[in-house]
């Protein structure tokens, strides 16, 4: 990677604020594709002036949106046409002016063609182009971390009438894709295989069976190898630390949904739902649903608890809820409502958005609220930060809406093939059912196949 001379003064980044004025969602949509560059960067050890160009090409990316800059109606040309007159670093206008495969749609177009052709492509700024592109693809239209899979459903939801687009954008996503494990795999050659992030139910464990021994084979195997391998659970975090204790991990482990992780017998609190817990309490008792309150010392069976739902917990391997008031902060809220009551799901969602907390569905009768910083996302990244981990140097592995933020926080990310629709579209690759130990199975080929290669080359297909 060869490094650009600057040519001197740049644009004023304050100024993104004006020129968006009244079109937050592409500022937001800019600014989360320069947090994953940032981490981007991370991920490949990048020398601090090269991450700055790309961090900054990455923010910049979009800039020909703004309308005050139009000139030609094609946003990456009239983004560069902008910063060539502000001096920018001639790097960043390459990145700018060539991101997201645009010199290829140029050339569809006359006008903008002929200024394509007089701007000749830079040598020694490939890297930078890629990396911006990978940027764009890991953040959302209107803002938010997405994975590929989340950013090619965000781009069919919103073109339910522009099927070209949406086949241009399948194209981009399995091209792209591609650029990224490349990336990942070259540039983490000394620790190849990722950390993987484990969702339990439905993924790792069949409810109401014991971890198979595939699995548990698989796994000492993996960590044995030198991988790292955490569990990501909803669960209360007594629990996921009895299965973390039988399994012999001695890495940081999430539970709650990723309102607190845990290691060595420590619990740490990340967020809680603080004056939120006792509005959606009284909201919750009013529609007579069975609600449970989880805190750090335990679960709370808070209102319209049947024995029936304790003998649930139990199949699911979570410790019982207490018929007593508890102490503390409320983590999280687990209530009992299923999923084929429509009507009851969009009550509960828009309750969430009234309340402004986070809500998920984590099995066909459980819906959750969470805290907005208290989500597997926010977990993996706490611990890979204070692992001193890439973020982007793991592996998500779930099934269902409450791994969503997990994996668009991470790296790669798989889910099961019985998984929810939602999971299964917003994964990178399907793999084999958690009743045919889909988790061990890739962990087996990660392994052998030595980190992101292995899975570049074996998870094309379901069944691997």
């Amino acid at each position: 990677m060869t490094q650009a001379s600057r040519s001197g003064p740049s644009f004023d980044l304050s100024n993104l604020e004006m020129l968006f004025a009244g079109h937050a969602p592409r500022l937001a949509h800019m600014r989360d594709a320069s947090s994953f560059a940032a981490d981007l960067a991370a991920c490949s050890f990048m020398p601090m002036e090269q991450s700055e160009l790309l961090v900054r090409s990455a923010l910049l990316h979009d800039l020909g949106y703004a309308p005050s800059l139009r000139r030609y109606g094609f946003h990456p040309l009239d983004g560069a046409l902008f910063l060539e007159s502000q001096d920018e670093h001639p790097w960043v206008i390459e990145g700018v002016l060539r991101h997201s495969g645009a010199d290829r749609r140029a050339s569809l177009l006359p006008e903008v063609a002929e200024q394509y052709a007089m701007r000749p492509v830079a040598v020694g700024a490939a890297w930078l182009v890629r990396a911006v592109t990978m940027a764009d693809w890991r953040a959302a239209g209107i803002g938010g971390r997405v994975s590929f899979g989340q950013r090619l459903r965000d781009i069919v939801d919103r073109n339910p009438d522009n099927p070209g687009k949406v086949r241009r954008a399948e194209a981009m996503v399995a091209e792209v894709r591609g650029w990224f494990l490349d990336w990942v795999k070259t540039t983490n050659r000394a620790r190849p295989l990722p950390w993987v992030f484990c969702d339990v139910d439905h993924t790792l464990i069949c409810p109401g069976d014991p971890l198979s021994a595939g699995n548990r084979t698989s796994i000492k195997a993996y960590v044995a190898a030198g991988g790292r391998f955490s569990l990501a659970s909803g669960k209360h975090p007594k629990s996921v630390a009895s299965l973390s204790r039988d399994l012999g991990l001695e890495s940081a482990q999430v539970a709650a949904n990723g309102t607190c992780v845990f290691k060595g017998g420590v619990i740490t609190v990340l967020a809680h739902l603080g004056d939120a817990a006792m509005s959606l309490v009284a909201r919750l008792k009013a529609l007579g649903l069975p609600v449970a309150l989880y805190r750090e010392q335990g679960i709370e069976a808070c209102c319209n608890w049947e024995d029936c739902l304790d003998e649930l917990f139990v199949r699911y391997g979570e410790i019982r809820a207490e018929r007593k008031r508890g102490s503390g902060p409320v983590l999280k809220i687990l209530c009992v409502a299923h999923s084929a009551d429509q009507e009851l799901e969009r009550d509960l969602r828009r309750l969430a958005v009234s309340l402004e907390v986070e809500v998920c569905r984590s099995d066909t009768r459980f819906m959750e609220f969470l805290p907005t910083a208290g989500t597997k996302g926010h977990a993996v990244r706490f611990v890979t930060q204070h692992e001193d981990w890439p973020v982007l140097h793991t592996l998500a592995l779930g099934d269902t809406e409450n791994d969503a933020a997990m994996f668009a926080q991470c790296g790669g990310c798989a889910a099961v093939a019985n998984a929810t629709g939602q999971a299964l579209l917003g994964a990178d690759w399907v793999i084999p059912e958690c009743a045919a130990d889909g988790v061990g199975r890739v962990l087996d080929v990660v392994r052998q196949g030595g980190g992101w290669g292995g899975l570049a080359l074996s998870l094309q297909v379901e069944g691997l």
